[in-house]
């Protein structure tokens, strides 16, 4: 099983999403950070269940992308020989081609 590397720009967007949910209710953000770490270990359990979806159209070689539960998050990562780097994670509402290009 590969670790997965949080880049800080990940990072950055995780805190955002859940000090968003905790604004609607410290419930709704609890349930998006514990969502978050059950998509981070199924994506190192198994990287390549992730789509390849935009990797072609955002021309980043192995982008692999996986939605965050039922949550309208998605979960950027290249698979690497010994790590997981997780990009990003972006409301699905989001212009997901503005930001990575």
């Amino acid at each position: 099983m590969k670790k997965v590397r949080r880049h800080p720009q990940a990072e950055e967007d995780l805190k955002d999403a859940a000090w968003h949910y905790a604004g609607e209710s410290i419930s709704a953000a609890s349930r998006f950070i514990a969502e978050s770490k059950r998509t981070i270990v199924r994506i190192e359990k198994m990287p390549g269940a992730g789509s390849p979806r935009f990797a072609q159209d955002l021309g980043i070689p192995n982008l692999r992308v996986r939605a965050v539960g039922d949550f309208p998050y998605f979960m950027f990562y290249v698979e690497h020989r010994d790590y997981i780097d997780l990009m990003r994670v972006l409301h699905t509402h989001r212009d997901i081609f503005s930001i990575f290009l």
